[in-house]
């Protein structure tokens, strides 16, 4: 069924906040699942977000030039996407293949083995590099944060730790950019994997809250 786009901003707002539901909710089932994660899952997730919002650009690359708000960063001419949506699959499939799922974990915090925080370490890694990979790419016209952040929950989620919601509300969203750019400029991972670790944290103790 094809969805025309709501002329009135107001409904193009609700349906791309129901979308964005319906796509943490495929990512939750996908994570659950055996199927390999690619590519394609970030073409998903974006066509779930939009599909019923703005169904032209629904997981579709955009054919224009591309400027974010508020940052330094230029993304790549839209002629390169193509390709290099490809190298990050490739690249993804790699550092997917380190990964190890961990044992269902109930806290986050406290004493945890060395190989459980190594491996955690590299989960938050490999989430953090996807999520800066795409919106380094900018594939899309529009929700590129949208799917980068979801599709880090999936590496998440399919590794046994806990979807997560980072903060870009006001002051967070100078800290979110600033983390982004220190992977620009210097290749430096550590301040994104700092706000997923912080996001983590902020799961984990909200689930042990409701159960004391």
């Amino acid at each position: 069924m094809f969805f025309a786009r709501p002329a009135d901003e107001e409904e193009l707002q609700r349906r791309e906040a129901l979308g964005t539901i319906r796509a943490s909710r495929l990512v939750r089932v996908f994570a659950e699942s055996s199927k390999p994660i690619t590519a394609s899952c970030i073409y998903d997730i974006h066509r779930t977000i939009f599909e019923k919002a703005w169904p032209e650009i629904a997981g579709v690359f955009r054919t224009e030039e591309a400027t974010i708000t508020d940052s330094p960063h230029l993304p790549p001419h839209f002629s390169q996407v193509s390709g290099l949506m490809i190298e990050l699959d490739k690249v993804l499939q790699q550092e997917i293949h380190s990964l190890v799922a961990l044992p269902v974990m109930e806290r986050f915090d406290g004493p945890l083995e060395e190989r459980k925080v190594q491996m955690i370490g590299r989960i938050v890694h490999v989430a953090a590099w996807v999520h800066h990979r795409i919106v380094y790419i900018h594939p899309f016209v529009d929700g590129n944060g949208r799917a980068a952040r979801l599709m880090a929950n999936l590496i998440l989620e399919r590794h046994r730790l806990i979807g997560i919601s980072i903060k870009i509300e006001r002051e967070n969203k100078n800290r979110y950019r600033s983390a982004l750019q220190q992977i620009d400029q210097r290749g430096d991972y550590e301040p994104l994997e700092n706000i997923i670790i912080e996001g983590l944290l902020d799961r984990y103790n909200g689930i042990r809250q409701k159960v004391v």
